[in-house]
Parts: C-alpha cells; structure tokens; sequence
C-alpha cells in the first residue's frame, strides 16, 4: 500500500512536495521541495499550514491566531474591487499588516514547456502568465484594543525602497479609501509628511 504524500500546486501552476529534514540539534524541520526525491511526508504536522507567498514561495508555517479579523480582510478587499485601475492582485495578511500586492503584465514568458504545463491546468488564465506583483500598500493594525490601523505605501526610489506612513492611525473603514489611489498619480502625492 503507498501513502500519498502531501503536495501543494501554487499559482504558477508549479508542483511542492512536502518533506521532512532534521536540524543541527536533531530536531525535525519541514520544507517544501519540487523535486520528487527526499524525505517526503504523508500528513501535514499539528499546528502547522501551508502558506504561498505572493511570489509563489511554498512554506509550511506554524498556525498563529490571526490578529486581522475576516471582517476586515474583506473590507481591504471591497475597496480593492472598485478600484478599476487594479486588475490583478493578491491580498497578503500576515501577523499584524494586511498587504496590497499589484502585478502588470510580463512581457518576458517562461519557457515553452512550462506555458504547456500550465495550459493543462483547469483554472488557468492566459492573462495571468508573466505577471509579475509588486507591493504596494499595507495596513498595520498599531491598536488591536481600539482597531486602529495605520496606512502606509511602499516607495521604489532608489534612495528610499521603504514603506511611507500616508496618515495618523484610524479605523480601516476610513484607510480604506487611499486603496483608490492605487495605479494612479496621486498614489505617488500620499504621504504624512
């Protein structure tokens, strides 16, 4: 009889394998590989899960209580939604900051085989081939009493490359409304100070 072993198909259409490793102190350490030889592993350890990053990473993470409520998540969300210059994105939340990933499209493809293979996926979209996300805004959650969360930007210049506070800390329902700047000159105008 052959156990199955846990495997994770991301967003690129790429195949992870769960395996198992052992650390210097002889503690056993988790991982996700695309090769099919190793230590692979048939069920997912108590108190882990499986998280993708927004560059397609695999990783087995411990399970945390989330500190963003769903609530919120889909307020981030909404706004995303009627924001027209946003066509593709992914919503990242992790610890205390929920994050805006933006992508535009990649003129450079993958190569040849690796189109096919994704072409066989089910839920493939031809539009999302060669995107490529970049951040652009986040919310802190600075007060988890209160939910107050703070608004901040993500800057590319050269000199910078580093997150801008673009006002005082507030209730998300009144963030939400800088996620209409994104794509946008005035994005670049946002700023506390």
């Amino acid at each position: 009889m052959t156990t199955m072993s846990i495997q994770y198909t991301n967003r690129l259409g790429q195949i992870y394998y769960l395996c198992q490793g052992i650390t210097k102190t002889g503690k056993p350490k988790y991982f996700f590989s695309t090769k099919i030889d190793g230590n692979r592993v048939n069920v997912i350890p108590d108190d882990f899960e499986i998280y993708e990053n927004p560059n397609a990473q695999v990783f087995l993470i411990k399970k945390v209580a989330p500190l963003i409520t769903d609530l919120e998540k889909q307020a981030v969300i909404s706004s995303i939604k009627k924001n027209k210059s946003i066509e593709h994105y992914i919503l990242d939340v992790k610890k205390e900051y929920i994050t805006i990933y933006t992508a535009k499209q990649n003129l450079v493809f993958a190569e040849e085989s690796w189109v096919a293979r994704l072409r066989q996926l089910t839920d493939f979209k031809p539009s999302l081939l060669g995107l490529n996300y970049m951040t652009e805004m986040r919310f802190q959650l600075v007060d988890v009493e209160n939910r107050y969360f703070m608004a901040e930007r993500f800057c590319y210049r050269g000199s910078i490359d580093d997150w801008i506070i673009i006002c005082e800390p507030d209730r998300l329902s009144s963030l939400v409304k800088y996620i209409a700047h994104v794509g946008k000159d005035s994005f670049y105008e946002l700023s506390l100070y």
